[in-house]
């Protein structure tokens, strides 16, 4: 499977750890939306 590109949203607190671990994986985030 060919790398994604993502664009994250989450609540802070809530969604560092998902983020993070998003950001170590192949894929490629292009942007994040956070309140």
């Amino acid at each position: 499977m060919s790398p994604l590109r993502v664009v994250f949203a989450g609540t802070p607190d809530f969604a560092a750890s998902s983020l993070a671990a998003v950001l170590d994986s192949e894929h490629e985030v292009v942007a994040v939306y956070t309140q």
